[in-house]
């Protein structure tokens, strides 16, 4: 038995090994307008007898008033400290947690799921989603003033301003950035202050419940990203608990100003307080908001896979124990790209998979490389045309620190390509990458932050104003379908920012800690003419992916490369088709052309076209319909600079 969770509401149980005496001291919310903490009547904790370092109190056995009332902890008779444990949360003169009394127990709060699934519906399974990486607090932004600035979003913002807009884009899989309450009021949450409770500028228990109901009502998954490499230096674990949850800095792992989680040393017996306080973390989320997968923050600082692995068994065991026909997934942000912890390789813990998926940091990075042109090789190394082949396949994407592939996985849902994600740092929005040296090229700004913003802004608000820069902007945007067109037809489970739909751009700097949290989603963007073109064509592409039966199995294969295509400076046309295991040529296939170079080709032929005379329906950007000769047996179409074409048959 474990001290945590206790079996019912009504029994408290904190850790404070060390602690000479532990208090409560409580109040109904309703006495707030005689707000006087230091007044409250405190009740003693007293130590377990079962669990060594424990303190527990049974609130149930006062019979108090049916009330909500709110609470905190006076260790060694001054030290104040808020339950580490706290599922809702209040703030007025510090943080506390809030307690619900009905019939003298307490109860959990209220909430009723019923309604959550659609009769005959049910949610898309792994290999079917789209993942939408959405900071909830850049999902509000003032389109009157268009200002880069947080204006905290919030999940009502969401839910009324923009999940409407998400169902009818097709996306069917939301990944939240960290939502536990983070002393982090701005910036994205990759500090969290208390495990068990939403985000207290972002909304109530009730209001993340709701999300998640409409959500699912709505055929859309919930992922949470939660932060177990360490926690806030606000969080109550360190003033009640350090020597049981705190390592200090190793060269092995970084803390980025946080607090690391001990997770190699038993706190008592075989008792490994974080690990334990993490798994029943993953486990109160999965049962009490419904949760479909979690994505592990800095897998590599964890740098504990037997943990990792006993995280995702417990909380895949939760979810298929109370929801066995819901689907679930464990994606880790693995920056080492080390697929084989999605396998049962000998050399894992237990020889077992430690988690289901990783992003794929390969992919973002030779994407860019591919949409940019700046795919280089060397003589003896592999081609640009293998490069390729391994992008878009499960074959292992280049790795261009040891200058070799690194190695693949065994099936589509162990991977999560993306070109831009929320850490833009190193990896900025795709319109000012490509965006930006357009307008220094052209001699019209330096191609920075503000150059682009203001460009955009411009052409936006008056296209016709400036033909020139309008058509540099277009252009940008129609490379920025192309990356969306390859990446959701690539092998993979795909996911990307929010803004990135519609090219939204950066506002603030890219470099700067904090500026780059706080830069929201700039929603009137969307509205602009060259913008709204674009989200409806990734709108057909997303469509497309989760529709598609081709697209939600593994098989790929390339069936042209211009003939000079691995040459320095030679066209980048080639070709690709998600076959559905059935031969070239067959109905049923999703077919890519590409031309990943600068120059443009108003006719160009594909020779030896495996589908001769099929119909071919196009989606993405309206374009003249490609046309088959029978007696050259090629296929003729127009290719722009930097553009993908996309049909299935």
């Amino acid at each position: 038995m474990s001290p945590q969770p206790t079996p019912r509401p009504g029994l408290l149980r904190i850790p404070g090994p060390g602690l000479t005496s532990v208090n409560i001291r409580f109040a109904p919310l309703s006495a707030r307008p005689d707000f006087a903490p230091g007044t409250w009547p405190q009740q003693a904790l007293t130590a377990s007898a079962s669990f060594a370092g424990w303190w527990e109190f049974d609130l149930d056995a006062l019979q108090l008033a049916d009330a909500v009332y709110e609470y905190e902890f006076v260790v060694n008779g001054s030290t104040i400290v808020p339950d580490p444990y706290a599922a809702h949360l209040t703030r007025f003169g510090g943080y506390r947690g809030l307690f619900t009394i009905s019939g003298g127990v307490r109860i959990d709060e209220p909430f009723t799921w019923d309604g959550e699934f659609v009769a005959g519906a049910s949610l898309p399974q792994n290999n079917q989603i789209v993942i939408y990486e959405m900071p909830v607090k850049w999902m509000a932004s003032d389109p009157g003033e268009n200002a880069p600035l947080v204006e905290l979003g919030t999940f009502d913002k969401v839910l009324f301003e923009h999940l409407e807009d998400l169902e009818a884009m097709g996306v069917n899989c939301i990944e939240l950035l960290p939502i536990e309450d983070s002393p982090q009021t701005l910036n994205w949450g990759y500090g969290t202050r208390f495990f068990f409770a939403p985000d207290y500028d972002i909304g109530t228990p009730v209001d993340a419940k709701f999300f998640i109901k409409t959500c699912h009502q709505r055929g859309i998954r919930v992922f949470l990203d939660v932060v177990m490499n360490m926690y806030a230096p606000e969080c109550p674990l360190g003033a009640l608990a350090s020597s049981w949850f705190s390592q200090a800095p190793t060269a092995n792992r970084q803390n980025w100003g946080q607090v690391l989680f001990l997770y190699d040393t038993p706190a008592y017996a075989d008792y490994y307080a974080a690990r334990e306080f993490l798994c029943e973390m993953a486990e109160f989320w999965i049962a009490e908001y419904h949760v479909d997968g979690y994505r592990i923050d800095d897998f590599a600082d964890i740098n504990n896979w037997d943990f990792v692995q006993e995280f995702h068994d417990r909380a895949t065991a939760r979810s298929q124990g109370l929801f066995p026909a819901k689907p679930f997934l464990v994606v880790a942000e693995d920056s080492d790209g080390r697929f084989v912890t999605t396998s049962n390789d000998p050399d894992n813990p237990n020889g077992r998979k430690v988690i289901d998926a990783i992003w794929n940091f390969g992919y973002m990075y030779e994407i860019r490389r591919l949409l940019t042109n700046s795919i280089n090789t060397t003589y003896g190394q592999p081609s640009r045309t293998e490069r390729v082949q391994h992008l878009i396949s499960n074959w292992g994407v280049w790795n261009d620190w040891n200058h070799s592939f690194d190695p693949g996985f065994s099936d589509m849902s162990c991977s999560v390509p993306y070109i831009t994600s929320h850490d833009v740092a190193g990896a900025p929005r795709l319109m000012n990458v490509l965006l930006g040296p357009m307008l220094s090229a052209a001699g019209l700004g330096d191609g920075g932050v503000d150059n682009v913003r203001s460009a955009v802004d411009s052409v936006g608000a008056n296209p016709a104003a400036n033909p020139t820069l309008t058509a540099m902007v277009s252009q940008a945007l129609q490379q920025c379908c192309a990356g969306f067109a390859i990446l959701m037809t690539s092998v993979g489970v795909p996911m990307f920012l929010a803004g990135e739909e519609f090219g939204d751009v950066h506002d603030l700097s890219i470099t700067d800690v904090n500026q780059k949290q706080q830069d929201p989603v700039q929603w009137a963007r969307a509205g602009y003419a060259n913008n709204a073109q674009l989200l409806a064509a990734v709108t057909a592409l997303i469509q497309l992916r989760t529709s598609h039966p081709a697209l939600q199995r593994d098989e790929v294969e390339c069936f042209y490369f211009h003939p000079q295509f691995d040459g320095d400076n030679a066209a980048r046309v080639f070709g690709y088709c998600r076959t559905a295991n059935f031969p070239l040529g067959s109905p049923g296939q999703v077919i890519v052309i590409a031309n990943m170079g600068p120059q443009s080709y108003p006719v160009y032929n594909i020779p030896a076209w495996p589908w001769p005379g099929a119909a071919l329906t196009e989606i993405g950007y309206p374009n003249a319909p490609p046309v088959w000769d029978p007696e050259a047996g090629t296929l003729t179409l127009s290719l722009g600079a930097f553009s993908a074409r996309v049909f299935k048959t």
